[in-house]
């Protein structure tokens, strides 16, 4: 009988999962594909505890797995949707699934590779999955050389995925507008006379570059329409926008997901970002520049489509002073920006205060 070492667990699980190299936070990602087949239809939190606590002797990984999960279903490799029918009596009413294999054309000879190829690590033949990069968010296979890159990958038998599918992209509105759909939407809710436990809501006061800080129970003499957060006894906590009075919810939206994967977490920080323009206090994303890049910060998460959509051109990584920036070596980024500021109301600003 063979005793496996602590140090050995990251190499022996990255040699079985595909991934080159023994970095823990390397090897979550392609676990969690991989779980997602063999578990689905499953809930977040059991997909995670799956991943997790097998790798425990490399130290408590949870919150690391649930970041990488939030990554892959934010840019599709798994589906966040409602249960169906035929699942399970005790399938929770969200459910994680494995994305089919996939790929969205980043340039014409780079493409984004989506999806769950089953217990394999890779739709991909062998060749190719040697070649992957996955040091972003996202697979990425860049093959310089292939004349008919996507024809290619169509005959393997990944389905290819045209940009603005995938993109997801919410039709522009004034921040107002958006505001003003939402409240429809929440006067239709039945009226709440009951309390709400641990609710927590975003403070509109605070800065919106802090976003952990952002998050609080309500005041009591507060009023109004408010994202928020509520705890249910399984699973994570649910997303849903109420109407406060005197600090009490008089009426709750619980979020879920759409039809077309909009995940509740979307839904919300979208309609933060028009009630924080609306309130005159928009959001920021800070623009910097160096010799090599562009480079553009943000101090808050990101709607899937809004993360999709700069991912096409630029690389997200983390950063100081930041939740995290995506950079560009080719370009200013001039129509991401703007991109920003007529889907999200973004004010750009440049190192040093300058709008």
């Amino acid at each position: 009988m063979r005793v496996i070492q602590p140090a050995d667990i990251a190499t022996i699980t990255a040699a079985s999962l595909g991934v080159r190299g023994g970095n823990v936070r390397d090897l979550l990602k392609p676990a969690l594909r991989r779980a997602s087949y063999l578990l689905a239809p499953c809930s977040a939190s059991d997909l995670i505890r799956f991943v997790a606590e097998p790798l425990s002797p490399l130290g408590d990984l949870r919150e690391e797995t649930e970041a990488e999960l939030q990554d892959l279903i934010a840019y599709g490799d798994i589906f966040e949707m409602r249960r169906i029918d035929g699942d399970p009596w005790d399938t929770p009413n969200v459910v994680l699934r494995p994305a089919p294999p996939a790929f969205v054309m980043r340039s014409k000879t780079q493409a984004f590779i989506l999806g769950v190829g089953g217990d394999y690590p890779s739709p991909l033949p062998a060749e190719l999955s040697a070649s992957l990069d996955y040091a972003g968010p996202v697979r990425i296979l860049d093959c310089p050389d292939d004349e008919d890159f996507a024809g290619h990958l169509r005959e393997f038998g990944l389905t290819q995925l045209g940009e603005q599918a995938w993109l997801r992209i919410p039709p522009v509105t004034s921040a107002a507008d958006h505001v003003a759909d939402w409240r429809k939407r929440l006067n239709a809710a039945p009226s709440n006379t009951s309390a709400v436990p641990d609710l927590e809501v975003i403070d509109p006061t605070c800065p919106p570059s802090f976003y952990a800080g952002r998050w609080r129970a309500p005041r009591q003499a507060e009023a109004g329409l408010f994202v928020a957060r509520r705890p249910q006894v399984f699973g994570g906590k649910l997303w849903c926008v109420v109407e406060l009075d005197a600090g009490q919810p008089t009426r709750l939206l619980d979020l879920h997901p759409s039809d077309v994967f909009i995940r509740p977490c979307d839904q919300a920080w979208r309609l933060q970002a028009a009630l924080d323009a609306v309130q005159e206090t928009p959001q920021q994303v800070v623009i910097t520049e160096d010799a090599a890049s562009t480079h553009l910060s943000f101090g808050g998460p990101l709607p899937s489509f809004a993360e999709r959509k700069l991912a096409l051109v630029a690389t997200k990584s983390r950063a100081p002073q930041c939740l995290f920036r995506f950079s560009s070596s080719t370009g200013s980024l001039q129509e991401e920006i703007a991109f920003l500021q007529s889907i999200l109301w973004m004010q750009p600003i440049r190192d040093g205060g300058k709008r």
